[in-house]
């Protein structure tokens, strides 16, 4: 088994990274695929929402970025069967400091991964916000990446930001950024009077404008059973998958497995 390595990004927060990701790899693992969440962001948001408390734990992806252990002492079961997590803790905003000053940089994560990659169909990555090292390690190391947005009227200014900070990292290393997918989270269907009014869908003239930067552009409804799933540290997958927001996310996990 030699896994599929996936990265959740984008340089801006509250666009639903770690909610695609963990919903994703719900639907993953109800296919019987061996899934492993690596958590790159310091506010350890996907830690939570997979069950485990980040506030109690022993070696963490700060560790691994700085050198102190290797990936698979960190990795944790979840309550959710074919899903295992290397979690963050808050102390990962240190490691960064630490990379700056190290050679090789920017694939600190894709070697860590190496030795691990045979265990699990899938490995997903979630990465911060802001154009740093961990977004930059968790995209290096990846065979592609889905950004994800939110269906604001700068949503397409991101994406040609995000693009220009992926043709950076080809200039400066040679690694070429695979951008696969696109997912618009969080998104409302135009009301009646909107259409009668002749006013444009947003969401429409954003996937229009996307076509040319991603192979495929889904999207999510906005549902409250999304953020009542993580409260749980359960998946939408394993909460309620029949709800809007999980059907979209099955669609998506299916396209994945493609």
């Amino acid at each position: 088994m030699v896994s599929v390595t996936i990265a959740f990004a984008h340089h801006k927060g509250g666009t639903g990274k770690t909610t695609s990701c963990i919903n994703i790899s719900g639907y993953l693992a109800l296919s019987a695929k061996k899934v492993l969440v690596i958590d790159l962001d310091p506010q350890a948001n996907a830690t939570s929402a997979l069950g485990i408390d980040k506030n109690n734990l022993g070696e963490s992806m700060y560790d691994v970025m700085v050198g102190a252990v290797k990936i698979e002492d960190t990795v944790l079961e979840t309550e959710i069967e074919n899903i295992h997590l290397a979690p963050a803790t808050l102390d990962l905003v240190g490691a960064e400091s630490y990379l700056y000053r190290i050679n090789n940089r920017i694939s600190i994560l894709k070697r860590s991964i190496e030795g691990i990659r045979k265990y699990y169909d899938y490995i997903l990555i979630d990465t911060p916000p802001g154009p740093g090292l961990f977004i930059i390690n968790g995209v290096v190391a990846s065979d592609y990446t889905i950004v994800t947005l939110d269906p604001g009227v700068f949503a397409l200014e991101g994406v040609e930001t995000l693009s220009l900070i992926f043709d950076d990292i080809n200039e400066s290393s040679g690694v070429k950024i695979n951008l696969r997918m696109a997912i618009l989270t969080r998104c409302n269907k135009a009301s009646l009077f909107a259409k009668i009014a002749g006013r444009s869908d947003p969401v429409k003239e954003i996937r229009k404008g996307m076509k040319g930067f991603f192979d495929s552009v889904f999207t999510v409804p906005y549902g409250a059973e999304v953020y009542e799933a993580q409260l749980k540290g359960v998946p939408i997958s394993h909460y309620k998958p029949k709800c809007k927001a999980g059907v979209a996310y099955k669609e998506i996990a299916e396209e994945v497995m493609r």
